[in-house]
């Protein structure tokens, strides 16, 4: 789970997916908007953006938030293992994709 700091109080991230990859990461103070009649949370600090995953929209939104100074600081658990054997898979189908294909051109210029 992520946390984040804003105005010096730790909060929720909560990362909602919109279509194929495009993600929205909002924090959420947990406090409620004070001049709301009814009692509603107070608007959180939000940010969309394009990811892969949900562990790289949640990183690259918070890295943005950071670096725009909405806040402060934040803490991401590590990236799940089979996010990262299904990218290293995905390199390795391209790489070996790519191989053929250079493969086959040298074969064409041979035969010229």
């Amino acid at each position: 789970m992520a946390k984040a700091t804003w105005e010096g109080k730790e909060c929720d991230v909560r990362v909602d997916t919109d279509l194929e990859a495009n993600w929205s990461v909002s924090i959420l103070s947990g406090e409620f908007d004070p001049v709301s009649l009814i009692k509603r949370p107070a608007a959180p600090v939000i940010i969309k953006l394009r990811a892969k995953s949900r562990w790289l929209a949640t990183e690259a939104g918070l890295r943005t938030l950071k670096a725009q100074g909405k806040i402060s600081d934040y803490s991401l658990e590590p990236r799940p293992q089979s996010e990262l054997d299904a990218e290293a898979e995905a390199k390795a189908k391209l790489a070996a994709k790519k191989a053929a294909g250079a493969k086959a051109a040298g074969e064409d210029e041979e035969e010229a």
